[in-house]
């Protein structure tokens, strides 16, 4: 038997905010939260808007930290690094899809998908290369020089996708990524996304109020009074 490879992992989670300014009273958004991901798995996070659920994957993706806790990627106690440190390995190692797709309104889809690899250092022309290939993986290789507003909704959500995709990132955090999109978007969208499960192996955890978009998950946790449910 092939032992699992755990890309992400969290102990104890939790997370508080102040109500006001002196700090006397705390909303405590999460409960001591524990979550492993495996390579190559799917796992979905439901819940009502509000319970946390986008709290919990941007402490997961390293974007914001939590009150207490630990965080790994790869066995990698994240946020033992300083800022600098940590967005550098999250370039690496970490994509995201949100929302809203958070694409860079004057350039095409081609080089909002460049940007990320010229971050991490890679030349243009390889940048180039790579990002008309995501491109082609997500079925828009023919838009590759419009730019966003020239872009339906369900189009600009899969240049995200390529985007979070650019420097073969170990697991892609998607927040809520069909929640902007018509029910036909949607269901492009989910399709892609498990497509890329099927044949790229790409890890995925996908935090949604949409428990239907969930189906088909590896994993599928509910997201209650800051803590999560195992569904299936």
């Amino acid at each position: 038997m092939i032992k699992s490879t755990i890309v992400l992992s969290c102990s104890n989670i939790h997370k508080s905010f102040s109500l006001d300014r002196k700090a006397a009273s705390q909303f405590h958004v999460l409960k001591g939260i524990d979550l492993e991901i495996n390579l190559g798995e799917i796992v979905s996070i439901v819940g009502a808007s509000g319970s946390g659920k986008s709290t919990l994957l941007h402490i997961l993706g390293g974007l914001d930290r939590p009150s207490q806790g630990n965080v790994s990627w790869l066995d990698q106690d994240i946020f033992s690094l300083g800022d600098d440190t940590l967005a550098t390995l999250r370039g690496k190692t970490v994509g995201f899809v949100f929302q809203f797709h958070h694409l860079l309104q004057e350039f095409t889809a081609l080089e909002n998908v460049m940007i990320p690899l010229m971050i991490q250092g890679t030349s243009l022309k390889d940048s180039e290369v790579k990002a008309a290939e995501l491109l082609s993986k997500v079925g828009l290789i023919d838009r590759k020089h419009h730019k966003p507003s020239e872009l339906s909704g369900g189009e600009q959500q899969r240049i995200a996708v390529a985007r979070a995709l650019a420097n073969n990132p170990k697991i892609i955090l998607a927040d809520e990524p069909s929640g902007n999109l018509d029910s036909v978007s949607s269901r492009q969208l989910h399709e892609l996304l498990w497509e890329l499960n099927r044949t790229e192996k790409q890890t995925f955890v996908i935090v949604t109020h949409n428990e239907k978009f969930a189906e088909g998950s590896h994993r599928v946790f509910r997201m209650v009074d800051g803590k999560l449910q195992k569904l299936s």
